[in-house]
């Protein structure tokens, strides 16, 4: 019988269920992982812990739900927003995480917010706030404290990219993650290169 996985990254661990066909779930395993909190409102999460929870509790479903990996027909996953990392030409982590709670990069989003880029509009109507949660401004952050790593950063991404990475051997962005945080606007183009290209970023 065909099953579906699905997979949500969070805060503090990393949950798969197996359902059958029918929406009954029969399978279910919370893998947790550590976070690293440091002052300054920091936390950081090893990117690497991501996927070897994801492995450990996949192979815990398949064992409770009495099937093999061929059985599952589709999977469907998650992650927290804003948890941002950096990896090299290998798709490894140059780094730990910036976690989504992590606000070190308050004067970064500042610069964002003083670019006075029209993409900083908010659903066309006036112009919204800019958090230092978000992508760009921890990605300015990283240029700006910690250069190397970001000159040696082939990809900065999330989490859930680098799942997909992970998963699919594909460095891609999640369209619902860009859309809300990275200023992303299909309809006047796509991406936020002016944003980027004020700030001082390739």
């Amino acid at each position: 019988m065909s099953h579906v996985l699905t997979a949500d990254g969070g805060t503090e661990s990393l949950r798969v269920r197996i359902y059958d066909l029918n929406g009954t779930c029969v399978a279910s395993h919370a893998e947790p992982y550590e976070t690293k909190f440091l002052s300054g409102a920091r936390a950081e999460q090893n990117a690497g812990d991501w996927w070897s929870s994801l492995v450990k509790a996949t192979n815990i479903c398949l064992r409770e739900a009495n099937v093999s990996g061929d059985a599952i027909e589709a999977m469907a996953y998650a992650a927290t927003c804003c948890t941002v990392v950096a990896l090299d030409k290998e798709g490894a982590p140059l780094r730990p995480a910036l976690m989504w709670m992590d606000v070190r990069a308050d004067k970064e989003a500042e610069a964002v917010l003083e670019t006075g880029d029209k993409r900083l509009v908010l659903n066309s109507n006036g112009q919204g706030p800019v958090s230092a949660e978000w992508m760009i401004p921890k990605a300015l952050w990283l240029k700006r404290n910690e250069p190397q790593i970001f000159d040696d950063a082939v990809t900065i991404c999330e989490y859930q990219d680098y799942l997909t990475m992970r998963l699919t051997g594909e460095r891609c962005a999640s369209l619902n993650n860009v859309g809300l945080r990275w200023h992303y606007a299909n309809r006047d183009g796509g991406w936020a290169t002016s944003i980027i290209e004020a700030l001082g970023m390739p």
